[in-house]
């Protein structure tokens, strides 16, 4: 108790001015360092804000664990039943994945093109949250682009495309 008594009254001695009830260096004294511990909590909380939300478009794009090989899965629906056979594992959702050619007004790309399954897909990613215009239908011949892609093409909703895709050549 008595050191508290003591550093009370060595604060007091010198935040009180011996004239006036309270000086002016007092005053910014006090208001510094209560500016100071506000930014610091304001800066805390957009970062950690920040560091969610790019968790969310990172992580919430892709799945947490892709199976892959550098050739087609020929079994594949045995391997996702493996995969969902494991109690870690919440949802399965197989695609393809290669390179295409994509033309739209004379301008050509070559992209890869990612083909799902849009209602297994939902289960793994949070796609839906990542689209800009248009909606995710994928029925037909209906597709969905990404926002650089879709930028560099010169491409809206409603417009058609026109891909080409390397099929593999047997003799």
């Amino acid at each position: 108790m008595p050191a508290r008594r003591f550093s009370l009254f060595l604060a007091l001695r010198y935040l009180k001015p011996k004239r006036t009830f309270l000086s002016i260096i007092t005053l910014i004294s006090i208001l510094g360092v209560t500016l100071g511990v506000m930014v610091l909590i304001l800066v805390i909380s957009v970062m950690t804000g920040f560091e969610r939300e790019l968790e969310r478009k990172v992580v919430g794009f892709d799945a947490h664990v892709v199976v892959t090989s550098s050739t087609a899965i020929d079994d594949w629906a045995a391997v996702s039943r493996r995969a969902e056979a494991l109690p870690e594992v919440v949802a399965v959702a197989p695609y393809v994945q290669g390179p295409v050619l994509v033309e739209f007004n004379h301008r050509r790309v070559a992209p890869k093109i990612r083909a799902i399954d849009p209602e297994l897909e939902e289960k793994v990613t949070s796609i839906k949250d990542f689209i800009v215009d248009g909606s995710y239908d994928l029925d037909g011949d209906k597709t969905v682009i990404g926002s650089e892609l879709a930028r560099i093409l010169g491409v809206q909703v409603g417009d058609r495309v026109t891909l080409f895709s390397p099929g593999h050549i047997t003799r």
